[in-house]
């Protein structure tokens, strides 16, 4: 039989042959607390005038999955089992950033903390390939640097560079480039990106400017 709790509505599933001989029991919900009251069918059909059938019980929902025992019954072992939540938390994108105080150590943290460094048998660099610096290759001494018109660590003469335009963040034996908000973008094949990983020789475009991320052995 199904028994409804009538504080809050949820269904449980309930095997009247536990009651017995009793016309009556008790239960508490599992999901609020509140007291359910149970009435044996068995007797109440014994009650009806001769001939008179008892109504039939509501048609009982699809079974929910099997679930941990309800606490503290204080009918015969009623091991009651909550409906499932359809309630679903929506999966956030992957390029989505949780926002401070949600517990999470992101990748940045890390960094701040120190505790992630240049791997010691590898060497990056950035190669300028395009724009006004072209030739120029700038080393990569730090698992964060930035990229700007000025006040960077590396700093680019472009009049469409932001003065804090990008930073690439070296991990493992690849690197991240992320747009700091720039006004005109950072591009990665022709596409205005957020966040890319670079692999060794990947190319990425900052104002006039496009750049070669380079990962060499150490010997």
């Amino acid at each position: 039989m199904i028994i409804v709790c009538p504080s809050c509505q949820a269904r449980y599933k309930f095997d009247e042959s536990k009651l017995g001989n009793r016309p009556r029991a008790r239960t508490k919900c599992a999901k609020c607390g509140g007291s359910i009251d149970i009435e044996n069918p068995l007797l109440a059909a014994m009650t009806l005038p001769p001939g008179t059938m008892a109504p039939s019980p509501p048609p009982a929902p699809e079974p929910p999955p099997p679930a941990a025992s309800s606490a503290h019954d204080t009918a015969p072992s009623a091991t009651p089992t909550p409906a499932p939540s359809t309630g679903q938390s929506p999966a956030l994108p992957p390029n989505v950033k949780r926002e401070p105080g949600t517990g999470t150590i992101t990748g940045r943290d890390l960094h701040k903390a120190g505790l992630i460094e240049l791997p010691k048998d590898k060497r990056f660099s950035l190669a300028v390939i395009q724009g006004a610096a072209t030739g120029q290759i700038f080393q990569i001494t730090k698992t964060r640097t930035t990229m700007g018109r000025s006040g960077a660590d590396i700093n680019l003469d472009d009049p469409e560079a932001s003065r804090q335009h990008a930073m690439l963040e070296v991990i493992g034996d690849h690197a991240i480039v992320r747009d700091l908000g720039s006004t005109n973008g950072t591009f990665v094949d022709l596409e205005r990106i957020e966040q890319q990983v670079l692999n060794n020789h990947m190319e990425f475009r900052i104002g006039s400017h496009v750049l070669m991320f380079i990962v060499t052995d150490v010997e």
